[in-house]
């Protein structure tokens, strides 16, 4: 995970949220919440909040999609209903799935392996802690392991959100030798899987 820079505001939101408050996210304007993830994918760089893997701009309800995103809400819904609209606490995860030949539409990994799961002492929130990429490593087998910053914390985060799951773990074994061949060709946005990468000194 990287840390997310929340001061460039999504003004549309901003400006339906004080005219027309819905009083829960099944009653958000569907063009206002487009409008609002795309904002929110591009203040990411393109990529997961959580995974980094890199996500497709997303048009519609996205139904054809290999990769899929939706607005994820760091502090869960249920648990803080209050911050249901708070854009500091809103972000962009994948679906935790690919739809592949070995991959179907199981929900492993990201906000969908989370669900509900926060504990606030221990999450490490993307949005909040500006040294986050510090509490992780990488090796070049394409595994993400805790750092000696706090490996309770960074434990938590890998297994809540299946940071190791093994179509993450093939995904940045890709990457890495995409890049060591010169291989690897982003048009916007960043690299995916930004941190293991900078980690590697194999981008600037």
């Amino acid at each position: 995970m990287r840390y997310i820079d929340k001061s460039n505001r999504c003004l549309q939101f901003d400006e339906y949220i004080q005219q027309y408050p819905p009083s829960s996210w099944e009653e958000f304007d569907g063009d206002i919440k487009l409008t609002l993830h795309q904002h929110l994918w591009c203040e990411q760089g393109e990529l997961c909040i959580y995974c980094q893997q890199r996500l497709p701009p997303k048009e519609g309800k996205q139904a054809s999609a290999e990769i899929r995103s939706h607005i994820e809400h760091i502090r869960p819904q249920k648990m803080f209903p209050l911050l249901i609209f708070v854009y500091e606490n809103l972000s962009v995860s994948c679906e935790g799935f690919i739809n592949n030949y070995r991959y179907h539409s199981k929900k492993e990994f990201c906000e969908h392996c989370k669900g509900d799961k926060y504990d606030e002492t221990t999450f490490l929130n993307p949005v909040e802690l500006q040294d986050i990429e510090s509490y992780f490593e990488y090796n070049a087998e394409g595994y993400v392991c805790p750092s000696s910053k706090d490996k309770v914390r960074a434990e938590y985060m890998i297994k809540i959100l299946c940071l190791n799951h093994e179509w993450l773990i093939e995904e940045r074994k890709l990457v890495l030798d995409a890049v060591a061949h010169n291989q690897l060709e982003i048009n916007s946005g960043l690299p995916p899987f930004y941190s293991m990468l900078k980690q590697f000194s194999l981008i600037d």
